[in-house]
């Protein structure tokens, strides 16, 4: 079974008076462990296929299963539950909180997950130390390489 699969996932935005067809048809399945490259032109709907798959976004048509989920026509508070539980992110602007440490911009992601601060605490600094940041923990964003940053 596919980890990512989508069939026929159309996504069409209101621009002005008219409408702008963003996804027209995508089909594609992504394996458990699978790379997988997006490409094409600017404007060929590459972002809005990302927001799709990272459920930030939901589309116009199609089906979108998640690991057997169809989460295509599922709601906000749901989609948001996926976000925090099963879909990681790396965003090409980093998003973090440049008046939080590198600790606590991994901590607070498990506090919206109701975590408790040890557990929290414990499991960002061993995501950090597993990357290579260990001696990283109490910088500010400013304060480390936009490698580290990603």
């Amino acid at each position: 079974m596919p980890l990512i699969e989508m069939k026929e996932i159309t996504k069409t935005y209101a621009a002005g008076a008219g409408r702008v067809q963003a996804l027209d048809g995508v089909s594609l399945s992504i394996g458990a462990g699978e790379y997988t490259a997006i490409v094409g032109r600017s404007g060929s709907g590459k972002s809005t296929l990302m927001n799709i798959m990272g459920c930030l976004d939901t589309p116009t048509g199609g089906c979108y299963r998640l690991d057997g989920q169809d989460v295509s026509t599922l709601g906000e508070k749901r989609l948001a539950a996926i976000r925090s539980r099963e879909i990681g992110f790396i965003f090409q602007g980093f998003h973090l909180i440049p008046g939080l440490t590198a600790q606590e911009n991994v901590e607070l992601p498990l506090f919206y997950r109701g975590l408790p601060r040890e557990q929290r605490r414990a499991l960002a600094v061993q995501a950090l130390e597993r990357v290579g940041l260990g001696e990283r923990l109490r910088h500010h964003p400013q304060e480390m390489s936009g490698g580290q940053q990603q």
